[in-house]
């Protein structure tokens, strides 16, 4: 009765959809709705069901009776498997558009015509674990005239098996008792060929993948000599491309940001100099990351390249950042009083011009040293 699930196989579907950060982009906005959550749903509870579902205490019964303590692990095991299918059918949902999922008309497991498995699964849901107290049908086709049925408790072995109940009618007109079977391993058959459509999901998430890139490097990407209008296009581009904040977004933001900065404040020849070298450099990036992005490709860019390290640069950061850190803000005045920094850095008001000039002059002693500095030596 054992069930086989690979828990590799869920891991691997999740490595697959992270692959590719443009791929989340994707699913956050269809039409209003936010697939990208119910894929996040489904892979959390599929883990859920391939870890747990193996271990559920349901063995073999052996005789015949009741065993209530059994029957509740039953339900357990139904709903857990109830859960796997309902998390499948949604990732075929969203992954693959609204077609039907490859399964939706098999009929193969449960050995009826009436219904398709997964009709029949869930009358068996019914009977067995949810609603057994409250049902409409024997066969899980509704009766048209509103009679109703109710299950004994569970019990074992009968007809050939593993656990059966009967069904009573409310008609008074009706004695019969309708048998009701169930067989895990049919169960577990029809859980495990669900659960193993992971396999064609990983195949869809590839291609999506494959035919979002092949897209998007024959869509020419304009370009204009003003850096400004050019890092406007490129952050549009970005997004369309590798999503809001993915891709190129900081860097882009860091040069869009940088640039834009108002120097009018710096009058002395020497430190304008220093910072106009320094953005001229930030103008240079701006064609790499068009071309990483005309490529589909992510590039190792200069600007990524650390000219400081050490706990104080760390801290001045977020002071940057989130414009208030006490220490950072310390550490920055410190800098200036040393003579490290023009003295305007520490008097303008604009957290803008404070991380330019810092920006402009660890570049400028990262350039002459060959490598990061640190802040004992700026």
């Amino acid at each position: 009765m054992a069930i086989n699930l690979d828990c590799g196989l869920i891991n691997n579907f999740r490595n697959k959809v992270n692959e590719k950060k443009f791929f989340q982009e994707m699913f956050r906005n269809v039409n209003g709705k936010n697939h990208w959550n119910v894929i996040c749903s489904s892979m959390d509870w599929i883990s859920v069901v391939a870890d747990g579902l193996p271990v559920i205490d349901l063995k073999k019964p052996k005789g015949v009776g009741y065993d209530h303590l059994e029957t509740l692990s039953l339900m357990q095991y139904i709903i857990t498997v109830d859960i796997l299918a309902e998390a499948i059918i949604q990732l075929f949902r969203v992954i693959d558009r609204g077609k039907p999922y490859p399964l939706s008309k098999s009929n193969e497991i449960f050995k009826q015509s009436k219904l398709s498995d997964d009709a029949y699964f869930k009358h068996l849901r019914a009977v067995f674990s949810t609603h057994p107290v409250n049902l409409n049908s024997v066969d899980g086709v509704k009766k048209e005239d509103g009679e109703k049925f109710f299950a004994s408790w569970v019990a074992r072995n009968m007809l050939g098996n593993d656990f059966y109940v009967v069904l009573y009618s409310n008609d008074p007109e009706k004695d019969k008792v309708n048998p009701l079977g169930i067989n895990i391993k049919d169960i577990n058959l029809y859980a495990e060929k669900r659960y193993n459509l992971l396999e064609t999901l990983i195949e869809k998430v590839e291609q999506l993948n494959t035919e979002h890139i092949n897209s998007k490097k024959v869509s020419i990407i304009t370009s204009v000599t003003e850096p400004i209008k050019q890092l406007k296009i490129l952050l549009e581009e970005n997004e369309k491309r590798f999503g809001k904040n993915y891709g190129y977004a900081n860097g882009l933001h860091y040069l869009y940001s940088l640039l834009m900065v108002d120097t009018s404040p710096i009058v002395n020849d020497f430190n304008k100099t220093i910072i106009n070298e320094y953005r001229d450099f930030l103008i240079t990036l701006i064609p790499e990351i068009k071309d990483g992005l005309q490529d589909m490709t992510i590039k190792k860019s200069n600007w990524k390249t650390p000219f400081q390290f050490g706990y104080e640069f760390e801290k001045i950061y977020m002071y940057f950042e989130n414009e208030v850190h006490p220490v950072g803000k310390y550490y920055y005045n410190e800098l200036v009083e040393r003579g490290s920094l023009p003295s305007v850095a520490a008097t303008c008001e604009d957290i803008g011009l404070k991380q330019l000039v810092l920006d402009a002059y660890l570049y400028k002693e990262s350039t002459r040293l060959g490598r990061a500095v640190s802040f004992k030596e700026l």
